[in-house]
């Protein structure tokens, strides 16, 4: 997922958020259509649409808000505010879900909601600065996550993964065709790998959480999340020279004992 982030990020100089969601949606169900056409697992039931449509409408919402930050923030930074979604995924599962998190996942919950407080501090400081716009968006996006994500674990237990996959890029697909088609850029051919890599790396990732929701509780699986901050704090340096500062060293220190104390529970 970092790794689509920072191929997002490459894009987002020449198209706005809602034509690289378009992008994020449209490559995704190309890959989405070829696993679910190996399988051939069933549709869901009728009853379970409803919540397939409104699952896929806060997953437009947060990708949609989050890409708008990635015009505006560091990739660390965005990646950062997003680590206040395991918080919202705890409480919701709670509450949702019926999980009881033991004293374990707590505090490694508050450990990583520390960093992220200490890599944003800098820009709290300064409420003039546009990125604090950008924190914002980050934030939003955060919030529908988490309840795309206690959505997910619900029905993960009813639907295969090929059809849950497929479903999770055709409807938000269907949902952004027209909005995007008023304000579309033309894509040069140049930018077509890109594209193609994006819903590549978003079907793995897809993947990889669906699986791990269908066999854990998502209480307990919000914390390994914060691992990819130091991924985003790599790949930001590489592609686009973001020289993580010392709040961010910080910050990365206090999430990485966060997920220190998960495994050990």
């Amino acid at each position: 997922f970092i790794s689509m982030d920072a191929t997002i990020k490459g894009l987002a100089s020449r198209y706005d958020a809602m034509q690289l969601t378009f992008f994020r949606f449209g490559s995704g169900a190309v890959f989405a259509a070829f696993i679910w056409a190996l399988w051939r697992t069933p549709m869901p039931s009728a009853r379970q649409w409803r919540m397939h449509l409104l699952r896929s409408a806060l997953l437009l919402v947060t990708l949609g808000t989050y890409f708008h930050a990635l015009t505006l923030l560091d990739l660390a930074q965005a990646v950062t505010m997003g680590y206040t979604a395991p918080i919202f995924i705890s409480l919701l599962a709670m509450l949702v879900l019926r999980e009881r998190p033991s004293r374990w996942v707590w505090a490694a919950l508050v450990l990583g909601l520390a960093g992220a407080g200490v890599a944003m501090w800098p820009e709290l400081q300064d409420a003039a600065r546009p990125r604090l716009a950008g924190l914002l968006y980050a934030g939003l996006s955060a919030v529908t996550f988490a309840f795309v994500m206690v959505l997910t674990r619900r029905q993960a237990q009813h639907d295969s993964l090929p059809t849950f996959l497929l479903l999770q890029n055709l409807l938000p697909l269907a949902m952004l065709a027209l909005p995007a088609a008023t304000l579309w850029q033309p894509v040069p051919a140049s930018d077509l790998p890109a594209i193609i890599t994006v819903g590549a790396l978003a079907s793995v990732g897809l993947c990889a959480i669906t699986w791990a929701l269908r066999h854990m509780e998502a209480s307990r699986l919000a914390p390994v999340e914060y691992t990819g901050f130091l991924w985003a704090a790599l790949i930001g340096y590489v592609a686009f020279g973001e020289i993580p500062s010392l709040y961010t060293a910080g910050s990365a220190v206090l999430i990485v004992a966060g997920c220190l104390l998960l495994l050990r529970r």
